[in-house]
């Protein structure tokens, strides 16, 4: 258990939601996740190191489900922050409604602010119009939080914050993923707020240092799943685990899972306990870079020594390969948080 191991960032009420985490399984649609995830209590309001000791459970167990998870905070936080829409947040967290955050574009992924999605004033509320593509969880979203731009006739015309209720969906093909695109056509939308960058940042700063969370419960597994297969496994009339070069990979393994562990949950200390309107974009990239890298080669390695046998289809380490992908991109792509990270250094240089 993370709050047994490193106790020094935990406290108790962590310690008692990871053993709700730990014990937590489900199966099915996502929203058959969502309403399980509710039915346990891991959606009840928590801090950055609650939500990283829950994911960190729930993707070493399976990753469709750690996905279900966050997409909810995801897609909830930025109505929690503005205030308003507690009916909405509360049905979202009773398991009730999928909840989608709705950002990135064609030609908007990392450089959030060139999105072009625009909000037209209509009556009380707005029509959006605009393509968001690769939202996690759109074919099954009830509702999502959507950015677009003011249409106020101006060329800086500001990012705001907009809730969809229905959003019209296509799911798009990415193994292992609920993922999809929204056509927004004159959609009918109620505004959240007018600083709808500043909520979008914040967001992803809540969130993104427990992405290394996720990716280390995926790394911890695969080493898991590695220490059973060279204990059994014979070769040369030995187990694998008593050739000298599987013991160094396997030493490699776990360097790389406690480095990367530790760094991560620096990162969601480090936002925690910030504070008032204090920034922790650094910590929070070296964190998710450290831990997502360091987790595509612990799966590596795994997959490497299950042989033939880790590239079956059936086969954890192969799911476990293309389950962390993704993770290298979404949130902040590994190169673009190292552009974050080096600004940092040179700032002082």
């Amino acid at each position: 258990m993370l709050t047994d191991r490193y106790p020094y960032f935990f406290d108790r009420v962590h310690a008692e939601r990871e053993a709700v985490a730990a014990s937590f399984r489900a199966e099915g649609s996502i929203r058959d996740r969502v309403r399980a995830l509710s039915a346990a209590g891991l959606f009840a309001p928590t801090d950055v190191r609650g939500l990283a000791v829950s994911r960190w459970h729930l993707a070493h167990a399976d990753a469709l489900t750690d996905l279900a998870f966050i997409i909810q905070e995801l897609g909830t936080f930025p109505l929690v922050s503005a205030g308003g829409y507690a009916d909405v947040v509360e049905e979202a967290r009773a398991g009730r409604s999928v909840v989608a955050f709705g950002l990135t574009e064609p030609e908007a992924g990392s450089d959030v602010r060139a999105l072009t999605t625009r909000a037209v004033r209509d009556g009380d509320g707005y029509r959006l119009t605009g393509v968001k593509h690769f939202i996690s969880n759109a074919p099954d979203a009830d509702r999502a939080t959507i950015f677009a731009r003011l249409d106020t006739g101006s060329p800086q015309d500001g990012i705001a914050c907009f809730l969809v209720e229905n959003p019209p969906a296509t799911p798009q093909k990415v193994a292992g993923h609920s993922i999809g695109r929204f056509d927004l056509v004159d959609t009918p939308a109620r505004l959240v707020s007018t600083k709808g960058l500043g909520l979008a940042f914040a967001t992803l700063e809540r969130c993104r240092p427990s992405v290394g969370l996720a990716a280390m419960g995926m790394a911890r597994r695969a080493l898991d799943e590695t220490l059973r297969h060279v204990a059994t496994r014979r070769q040369f009339g030995a187990p694998l685990s008593a050739m000298p070069v599987v013991q160094a990979r396997i030493a490699d393994m776990a360097l790389e899972l406690e480095a990367g562990t530790l760094t991560a949950l620096h990162a969601c200390w480090r936002r925690d306990t910030a504070g008032k309107g204090e920034r922790t974009g650094y910590e929070s990239a070296v964190g998710k870079v450290t831990a997502t890298e360091a987790a595509q080669r612990v799966i590596d390695s795994a997959v490497q020594l299950h042989g033939g046998l880790g590239v079956e289809e059936d086969s954890v380490v192969q799911q476990l390969y293309r389950d962390i992908r993704p993770l290298r991109i979404y949130e902040g792509a590994t190169d673009v948080l190292k552009t974050v990270i080096a600004a940092r250094w040179l700032e002082g240089s």
